[in-house]
């Protein structure tokens, strides 16, 4: 896997967290009618931060992959 194609992943990564951010999670509020306003930003918030966490996590594992491939063990 060369660093090009990391890279790239982490873009398209990135790209769909944001996505699904924009689409998914800031539409909550227009969904969620009876709820409380400040219930509904704190599902949001929630929600922002463990798609993060699951970012970072993932990318963390991405360049162990890519540093395992090109850094062999001794």
């Amino acid at each position: 896997m060369g660093l090009a194609i990391l890279v790239t992943v982490m873009w398209v990564m990135l790209l769909a967290i944001a996505a699904f951010l924009v689409l998914v999670v800031a539409p909550l509020e227009s969904v969620a009618d009876g709820m409380p306003r400040l219930a509904v930003s704190a599902i949001q918030a929630a929600t922002a931060i463990a798609a993060v966490i699951l970012f970072v996590f993932a990318l963390s594992r991405l360049k162990r992959a890519y540093m395992n491939r090109k850094i062999p063990r001794v």
